[in-house]
């Protein structure tokens, strides 16, 4: 009797939840309202793009999506530091965004800050479940510039698995197949 009167209305909640609950997150939200500004990037109008996502900051200070959107106008203008400082904004009102540590560490692999551009793409990689290629290999150039090459061998190796053109040939040429190379002194 005690489980019925807990469980009825546990069981109206959950129907009214997913019946009228809004599902979406406020970046996804915040992708439909800003579509504009989305279509001004992606036509690579970037100057346009750069000032509609600056005032979309000042009205609406708290959207990530606003942030991430002009850091990749600043990204577009090469504009490293600037679009860094935007995905950290990014990344301290959203952190589930797989895309916004990808791009971030394309910001610190053009600083040459190659510790924080390997953190951001293990992180982007996890987030992918290690399913993304691309992130693999910009993952796997930036060990070998730290000299991690045991490591950048099973990166490519993954990467390869997933059947990745430049990945297996990147693997070849560097690794001469599954050796590691070895220096003489």
């Amino acid at each position: 009797m005690e489980a019925m009167l807990i469980g009825i209305p546990f069981l109206l909640y959950v129907y009214f939840r997913i019946r009228f609950g809004n599902d979406k997150t406020n970046f996804e939200r915040d992708s439909e309202l800003f579509s504009e500004g989305i279509n001004l990037y992606q036509s690579e109008d970037y100057a346009k793009s750069f000032r509609y996502f600056e005032s979309a900051i000042y009205s609406k200070p708290k959207s990530a999506f606003a942030y991430f959107y002009r850091g990749k106008s600043h990204f577009a203008f090469e504009n490293w530091e600037s679009a860094l400082h935007d995905f950290d904004k990014t990344l301290r009102l959203e952190n589930t965004i797989p895309e916004i540590f990808y791009f971030k560490s394309l910001c610190h692999i053009y600083l040459e800050q190659f510790e924080e551009a390997k953190n951001a793409l293990k992180r982007a990689s996890r987030m992918y479940l290690d399913k993304n290629a691309e992130i693999l290999i910009h993952l796997a150039e930036t060990e070998i510039r730290l000299a991690d090459f045991e490591n950048a061998r099973k990166t490519l190796k993954i990467a390869e698995d997933l059947g990745n053109e430049k990945a297996i040939s990147l693997r070849k040429t560097l690794f001469f197949g599954n050796n590691l190379p070895t220096f003489q002194g």
